[in-house]
């Protein structure tokens, strides 16, 4: 073998290397990037909901007996996590279990039973919740080489 073809080889090698570390290298970092940056997001604002809807936010104190549900309240600690979804179904269902929370507090407060309605739609919470830990874990996953290489 040549030396000539030989440094001709390693030169044309270390430039091919050098032209993807300029221009395909920073395009792939800042998708990897912003995945994470993502799935963080997505991380709290799930977390901080799925405390609220598993919870009914009876945590907080005097919920019932003060009447102090507000569903605006309920609302501003969803918004964050509805601008992340995609799904508009998801999104309505969020929007819809906030707004029915307030009827069904409005039963108990008053010495209602609740009915299999009622029953039905508590369990709705448990629904969205999943449905977030889905979405959350698919933003979990590595990026495969297709999706690295579109555009």
């Amino acid at each position: 073998m040549n030396w000539i073809e030989i440094l001709g080889a390693i030169g044309f090698g270390s430039f091919i290397t050098t032209v993807l570390n300029i221009f395909w290298l920073p395009k792939i970092m800042e998708k990897i990037e912003k995945r994470k940056w993502l799935r963080d997001k997505q991380y709290k604002a799930f977390s901080k909901l799925s405390k609220e809807l598993l919870s009914f936010r009876l945590y907080k104190e005097g919920i019932l007996k003060e009447n102090k549900y507000s569903p605006f309240e309920f609302f501003a600690i969803a918004s964050e996590a509805i601008f992340l979804i995609e799904d508009k179904k998801l999104i309505n269902r969020i929007k819809n279990f906030i707004l029915e929370l307030g009827h069904i507090f409005e039963k108990i407060k008053s010495g209602k039973i609740m009915s299999k309605k009622d029953e039905f739609f508590l369990q709705m919470a448990g629904e969205i919740v999943s449905e977030l830990h889905t979405i959350l874990m698919g933003n979990r996953q590595n990026i495969g080489l297709k999706e690295l290489f579109k555009r």
